[in-house]
């Protein structure tokens, strides 16, 4: 039995009911005050059950209309809820919500227009990340498949029995070795993410001079095969050894993911500069770029776990997952990150620590 049938049941077992013992009790005082007010046994025994049944039927209909029939919409509502339809259901026939005035009703109709919002936000959301989770998964595989095919494409020439000079030789190693840190890093990435997710990542921070730490990572990253075409420049504004606690392990790794975001997707030749000072009581690492810059939509998108951004000659290069994961790391040492960026004009990532002296 369905639960507005039971309901309704019950109301009318209560109606009736209470019907029953209003007419048997007024009946008799009637009956009792007939005597000394003299009233006519016509009136005693015919028009008081009329006027009865009037009034049973004018309670029904005030019940029927601010009780039943509300309270049945709102079970269809929540039914609806349930079944992931997250809309206010049409009204029920010859009903009105204008004309609800039972207070309570009116703070319930509140309450499910806000979780009706909420659901369908909610629901709207989770669409459009599976979407993405859906592009991107298809994104990472095919990353993984490109390099893959080059890898074994030159391992296959470097062993057939063709006699390929020194140079060749050199070529076919060096394009190996390039999509090998490619899928190497793509992989680790993956793999920070489950961490983080897990929340397994330990922090160790340890106080040393940052100004050496950066020229450091920055002669790491130039080791890259694809950093040879992009000139990569250390400009320190203060004199004096710059002294942070800081994890030496995730901020090498974050450093890195926002140099390398600014290599894949920026022409060769553009110019990287990363700046090191302290200003209003912080200490600023910015690394600057003069490539294409970014439109407010990416940079919106920027940190969003599942974004690939566009690249000029280059495919798809770029998880998605770098920029992310770099974010976290900084946020996770109590740094801030800002972004400034113009189409044509370049980037600038902002990374902020509080300065302690």
């Amino acid at each position: 039995m369905k639960l507005e049938t039971k309901i309704s049941l019950i109301l009318i077992m209560i109606f009736l009911t209470v019907g029953a013992l209003f007419f048997i009790t007024g009946f008799s005082v009637l009956s009792v005050l007939n005597i000394p007010l003299g009233i006519n046994g016509f009136v005693t025994y015919v028009l008081f059950p009329l006027l009865f049944i009037g009034m049973l039927i004018l309670i029904g209909l005030v019940i029927d209309r601010q009780i039943r029939k509300p309270l049945f919409f709102f079970i269809r509502w929540i039914d609806q809820l349930s079944l992931g339809v997250f809309k206010m259901p049409d009204t029920i026939k010859n009903f009105s919500l204008n004309k609800m005035r039972f207070s309570p009703f009116l703070e319930l109709k509140l309450k499910l227009d806000g979780l009706t919002y909420q659901l369908n936000a909610a629901e709207k959301e989770r669409k459009e990340l599976d979407e993405t989770r859906r592009n991107w998964t298809s994104g990472v595989t095919h990353d993984l498949k490109t390099p893959l095919s080059y890898i074994k494409g030159y391992a296959a020439m470097l062993r057939s029995e063709h006699k390929w000079d020194e140079e060749e030789i050199k070529e076919f190693a060096k394009i190996i070795e390039e999509k090998s840190l490619y899928m190497e890093q793509l992989i680790d990435d993956l793999s920070v993410v489950y961490e983080f997710d897990k929340m397994k990542i330990p922090l160790n921070l340890r106080t040393i001079n940052l100004v050496t730490f950066v020229k450091n990572v920055l002669e790491d990253v130039r080791q890259y095969p694809m950093a040879n075409d992009y000139p990569i420049h250390l400009k320190v504004k203060d004199e004096g050894d710059i002294l942070l606690p800081f994890d030496q392990t995730l901020l090498k790794r974050a450093l890195e993911n926002f140099i390398m975001n600014a290599i894949y997707h920026n022409p060769r030749e553009t110019t990287i500069t990363v700046s090191i000072e302290t200003a209003e009581g912080s200490i600023l690492i910015e690394i600057k770029d003069d490539g294409i810059g970014m439109d407010d939509k990416t940079i919106q998108q920027l940190f969003n776990q599942y974004y690939r951004g566009t690249t000029t000659d280059k495919s798809h290069l770029g998880s998605g997952l770098g920029m992310s994961i770099a974010k976290q790391f900084i946020e996770k040492q109590g740094g801030q990150i800002k972004v400034e960026s113009e189409p044509n004009k370049g980037t600038k990532i902002k990374i902020l620590f509080p300065f302690q002296n």
